[in-house]
């Protein structure tokens, strides 16, 4: 019997390095897995690209790909924000809803960076493309507020109209952030309030509940001597109903200058 035991003993550990030697050895960190949705690989650019990490941030993009915004690019804006606030604790990136544009999906996110006593938001732009059922971004630009004429007198760039009407609806239907679309708004602004419509939306949420509100791109395009006016569609989805409403959205320069339509939005 006591043989018997030594026996079982000795198989018994024998066996334990079998079972560990069975695991996987090569795991593969899901952080390297590409990105299965377009959402995904926006913010996989946007968060490993401000967070130091940037062999992640360059495997996020398309082969090829040539963006604006690099990944060395978000890490020196990052590096910027870390001395303004002596160092940066977390970041935390953040996407509105998904816009599509010419066989593309752009999106309008954020990214917050987040010290001890204080955070700085930019604001970034950013285009990705699905490929065989992985998405890969295809370009990426940072959002900057208009500084008006440079020092030599010539003019900012100014940005696509169909981009900027996009992300201005987005931020309102989509974000529900009307502060950040207030501030794309040209001095002379005329039309739908941000008042009024943010009254509709909730009026219509209480009706339907709420799940998510989005731009579905330009229709049209019309040029109304220095506007620009873009037919733009959203669609509305809630618990009850998804409906879609069709504004008409005034682009002058780097603003929006008019909101007009929706036509069945205001009871």
């Amino acid at each position: 019997m006591v043989g018997g035991w030594v026996v079982l003993v000795f198989v018994g550990a024998g066996v334990a390095p079998g079972f560990a030697a069975s695991g996987s050895t090569q795991n593969e960190d899901p952080r390297d897995e590409a990105a299965t949705d377009a959402k995904g690989a926006a913010l996989r650019y946007l968060r490993y690209g401000s967070n130091e990490d940037l062999d992640r941030a360059s495997a996020a993009l398309c082969d090829g790909a040539s963006p604006e915004l690099t990944p060395a690019d978000l890490d020196a804006i990052r590096q910027g924000y870390a001395e303004q606030l002596g160092g940066i604790t977390d970041v935390d990136p953040q996407l509105g809803e998904p816009v599509p544009a010419d066989g593309s999906i752009v999106f309008t996110g954020t990214v917050d960076y987040v010290a001890e006593s204080a955070q700085r938001t930019a604001e970034f732009i950013v285009t990705v493309q699905e490929d065989d059922g992985t998405y890969c971004v295809s370009d990426a630009v940072q959002v900057k507020e208009d500084p008006g004429p440079d020092t030599d007198g010539t003019s900012p760039e100014v940005e696509d109209p169909e981009v900027l009407a996009n992300r201005y609806l987005t931020h309102i239907v989509g974000n529900r952030d009307t502060a950040t679309a207030s501030a794309m708004q040209c001095p002379a602004y005329s039309g739908i309030t941000l008042e009024d419509l943010t009254a509709a939306l909730d009026e219509w949420e209480t009706k339907n509940g709420w799940r998510t509100g989005s731009s579905l791109g330009a229709e049209s395009t019309t040029t109304e001597g220095p506007v620009t006016v873009l037919t733009i569609e959203v669609e509305l989805e809630g618990d009850i109903a998804v409906d879609r409403y069709t504004f008409e959205v005034g682009v002058q320069g780097n603003c929006v200058a008019s909101l007009e339509g929706a036509e069945g939005l205001f009871g």
